[in-house]
């Protein structure tokens, strides 16, 4: 595949020796020449100094009308390369981040260290945005690169993983050393540490997933648990219905009255808890089923 870059390269060149050998015709000895040194320097600078513009610097009518559609696509290969490159670098600048916020909160005692230590933090702060902003800038590239028809769905090579960095809520990890506290289960990871494949993932990630794993477990033990305490509930008030009707049978007066209306009583509480049970749960699944969670693992729905 050619080089964009050399290419680039080559007509600067091009462009330089040209307007050289250009300046030169046109003398007409060498104190001439000598006289117009400074000029024809500064003629030879404009040329040089000109930007060349790339294919995503055009539209797709402009790509489509100087014949840029072989190059777009060079382009697009290369910027997408970087992309993995700048995110690798990102991940690398929010950890080194996550590190000194640790070294602060166990090493920092006075307020000097404090502030120094939060100047480091600041520091590594923004240089994990500044390399943020560049991987966007180069994002937006790719997108108008790619056109309006382009389907990230379609796309079975890895660019289809890209999208743009939110620098207020993508630039964080999880710290693996604490544990977890409340809300801290609904909370969802940055896309940059799951965007590279399964085989290249870090031990972080993998303790990432084996906690949302362990997580679900327990959610799923808990719906489990629940559902067989109504179970059990139900049963223990027909029982004590039951036995209140049997010792009714065998009483008269006030005493069967009152076994009587016991009997009641549990009928009732009966009644109500089944109907709660019934819509707790999930109605395509059987009451008396043991597992009553509310994913279904069968499927492999996480």
């Amino acid at each position: 595949m050619p080089n964009l870059y050399q290419t680039v390269e080559e007509l600067d060149d091009i462009a330089y020796t040209g307007s050289r050998s250009t300046q030169l015709e046109e003398g007409d000895d060498d104190n001439d020449y000598d006289d117009d040194d400074d000029s024809a320097t500064d003629a030879g600078k404009g040329v040089c100094g000109e930007t060349l513009g790339l294919p995503s610097d055009f539209c797709d009518n402009e790509r489509i009308e100087y014949g840029l559609e072989t190059l777009a696509t060079y382009e697009l290969t290369i910027r997408i390369g970087i992309a993995f490159d700048q995110l690798d670098m990102i991940r690398l600048a929010v950890q080194h981040r996550a590190s000194l916020i640790e070294h602060k909160t166990k090493n920092a005692r006075t307020t000097k260290t404090n502030m120094a230590a939060q100047a480091d933090i600041d520091e590594a702060k923004g240089r994990a945005q500044l390399l943020a902003a560049r991987y966007n800038d180069n994002y937006d590239r790719i997108t108008k690169l790619r056109g309006e028809d382009y389907d990230a769905r379609k796309d079975e090579g890895g660019g289809g993983r890209l999208r743009a960095i939110d620098q207020d809520k993508d630039l964080a990890i999880a710290n693996m050393a604490v544990a977890r506290t409340l809300g801290d289960s609904k909370k969802s990871g940055s896309w940059i540490w799951s965007v590279f494949e399964v085989s290249e993932a870090s031990s972080t990630e993998q303790a990432q997933w084996f906690r949302a794993k362990a997580e679900k477990d327990r959610a799923d033990e808990a719906v489990n648990r629940h559902c067989a305490e109504f179970r059990r509930t139900i049963k223990a008030y027909d029982a004590m219905s039951a036995l209140w009707r049997d010792a009714a049978a065998r009483t008269d007066g006030g005493e069967r009255a009152y076994a009587f209306k016991t009997a009641a009583m549990w009928e009732g509480m009966h009644r109500r808890c089944a109907l709660e049970y019934e819509r707790a749960r999930r109605n395509e699944i059987p009451a008396e089923r043991l597992d009553q969670t509310r994913v279904c693992i069968l499927r492999h729905v996480y």
